[in-house]
Order: C-alpha cells, then structure tokens, then sequence
C-alpha cells in the first residue's frame, strides 16, 4: 500500500506596518495646545484689565482762622471737631487730605496726570472747593476710559482728633463718590505716636490703594 505525502500546509508571512512618511518640509506641523495666557491681567482688547493705584497726600495743620491760616477739618466730606483742638489744614481747596488721596489713587491707576497737575492750588478757581469735586472728576476718567472700581482701601494719619466716631459716615461718602456698595470701601484711622510732624498735630496724611477692572 502506497503512503500518501502529507500535505503542506500554506504557510502565512506577518506584514509589517507601513513605516510612517517622514515629514517633508512643505507638510504642515502639528498643532500644538495653545499656551494658557494671564487672562486676569490681559483684557480682549489688548489692555490691561486690571489696574491698581495709590494715592498719598499731606497736609500741614495751623490754627484755625481768624487765629490763622488753617480750615476747618474736614476728613472724607465730614468735618472733624475736638473740643480743645483748634488746627486745619492750609490748602488752596478745602484742604480734605483723604478726597486727595483717594483723585490721586484714581488718576495714577489710570497712569494720568495727578490731582496737583490737574487742579493747581495755583488756579483761584480753586479757593475753597468742595474736594468731592476732584473725586467725581476722577471717577468720570474711570468710567470714560472703560474701567469700574473693585475696592478702595485707606488710611488717615491724624495724631487728634479721632476719626473713628465719624469713620462709618467717611465710608458711606465714599462709596457714594465712588458708586461702589460701601463693602468695597474701608477706612483705617492710626495715630503717629506723637513722632514728627503729624504726631506733634502739625500735619495729616492720608493713604489710598484702588483696584479697577475693565467694564
């Protein structure tokens, strides 16, 4: 009996994966992600869409008139009496060192000009005014160049009398200045501990930070 040959079997070649075609030069690069950007500090527009000022201001104080050159103190639109204490500040307006400091923080977060180059105690139109008058005037430059404040955060040097009798009606002017809600105004009152100039109740200075965003 004849054997049968056994059969062969086909046999199978594994293909390889095409090798991927390098990359000429007029191929397009991939993508990458884009780069995450500081959007908090850069705005739509190209601006910056925070801004942050400060504002500093001084006063000398002196008798009172007719006894001399002095006004009467006023602090934030509120006039400050103590009995005893007879020195105001010497000012071509009303001499309300916190209402400066509060136009210049406005102006410089802006990057203008500050309060003194644009209302002079030069101008005699200036005699006496009302320092509500240099805020508005800041605060319409915020809303024209296309800001709103955050908050305002300041700080009156006065050795005497305190402010902190009068410190809640200071911040409700405030925020009626600046058309904020009065819980994004704040006001701290210290003492010099009768060091220098403001300690000895022959000046007062005042302090103002504001932050703004874009409108």
């Amino acid at each position: 009996m004849a054997k049968s040959k056994p059969t062969r079997r086909p046999t199978t070649t594994k293909r390889a994966a095409p090798k991927p075609a390098a990359r000429s030069a007029s191929s397009p690069a991939k993508k990458s992600a884009p780069k995450a950007t500081n959007s908090c500090w850069r705005a739509a527009s190209g601006g910056p869409s925070l801004r942050i000022g400060h504002g500093w201001d001084l006063h000398r104080l002196e008798p009172i008139a007719p006894a001399g050159p002095g006004r009467p103190l006023v602090i934030g639109g509120i006039k400050l009496e103590e009995p005893g204490f007879d020195r105001g500040p010497v000012a071509r307006s009303d001499g309300d060192v916190l209402l400066h400091a509060v136009t210049d923080a406005l102006l410089g977060a802006l990057g203008m000009p500050d309060i003194g180059q644009l209302f002079p105690d030069t101008d005699e139109r200036h005699e006496g005014q009302d320092s509500r008058l240099f805020v508005t005037a800041a605060v319409e430059r915020v809303t024209r160049a296309g800001y709103r404040i955050v908050n305002l955060d300041t700080t009156v040097v006065l050795q005497r009398p305190k402010i902190g009798p009068v410190k809640e009606r200071i911040r409700m002017n405030l925020a009626k200045m600046l058309g904020v809600g009065a819980d994004r105004v704040n006001i701290k009152g210290k003492t010099h501990e009768r060091v220098d100039a403001v300690g000895e109740s022959r000046a007062v200075e005042a302090h103002a930070v504001v932050i703004m965003e874009r409108a």
